[in-house]
């Protein structure tokens, strides 16, 4: 296996990319034993997690076969997706955790906030929702979703828990990464109709109500995730059903 150049910026996606480049030029042939995990992150100067995190996607796709004695390739170069899509079926593994993270953790904070969430906290909130509005007008989407996650890390402060905070500042970045993937046009006026009625529940300070539209919302964040990832396998022609 040859030694990649990885840069710092979304290093899963680049070992991804480095990997299957070496797959579909014949350098690692099917039935091939990838280096051990100390060599290869050597090879790709990354840490342990991220190389784990590409090496889970390509596993779930099929490219790479897990197993006790070691990581082997699979497919045969041929095989290989070349379409712009294919990231996001590569990322589907840690978006998937990501959603099922998010849906133990913000309806809990969405209930929080509306027990704890002060008149500077509901400010703050509207402020952040009006902008989002804004940018939906002018059809600004990329200032749409900054907004969005940041709404969504506003809640979480409103909960004066630090831990909780921390959680989600924490996956801001996978948040946006996220969202950029699957909000578009036509899914903003519902997403924004959700924070409406999430905001409105926390200044109510009606917690079950909080809570339970948190949950609507993150639902109809995974029904566009799993309806983005089935177009993405239909335009590849791929419909074997990934794992969920």
């Amino acid at each position: 296996m040859e030694k990649e150049i990885i840069k710092r910026s979304l290093l899963s996606d680049a070992v991804i990319e480095a990997i299957q480049k070496q797959i579909m030029e014949g350098k690692l042939q099917p039935g091939d034993q990838l280096p051990s995990e100390k060599e290869m992150c050597e090879l790709f100067s990354v840490g342990r997690s991220t190389l784990r995190e590409a090496i889970k996607a390509l596993t779930v796709v099929n490219l790479l076969d897990k197993r006790k004695n070691g990581t082997f390739v699979k497919k045969p170069p041929d095989l290989v997706a070349k379409d712009a899509n294919f990231k996001l079926i590569l990322k589907q593994v840690g978006h998937r955790e990501l959603l099922e993270a998010r849906k133990i953790l913000e309806v809990k904070i969405a209930g929080l906030s509306a027990a704890r969430a002060t008149a500077e906290d509901l400010s703050l909130m509207e402020s952040i929702v009006q902008r989002m509005e804004k940018n939906m007008a002018q059809n600004h989407y990329q200032e749409y979703i900054k907004e969005d996650v940041t709404f969504h890390q506003a809640i979480a402060a409103s909960t004066n828990n630090t831990v909780l905070l921390n959680q989600i500042v924490t996956i801001r970045e996978l948040l946006v990464d996220l969202h950029e993937k699957l909000i578009t046009s036509s899914v903003i006026p519902r997403c924004h109709r959700h924070h409406c009625l999430i905001l409105e529940a926390i200044r109510r300070g009606d917690v079950a109500a909080a809570e339970e539209l948190m949950t609507a919302h993150l639902e109809d964040v995974e029904q566009a995730f799993n309806e983005e990832i089935i177009q993405c396998m239909e335009r590849r022609g791929d419909l074997r059903k990934l794992p969920k």
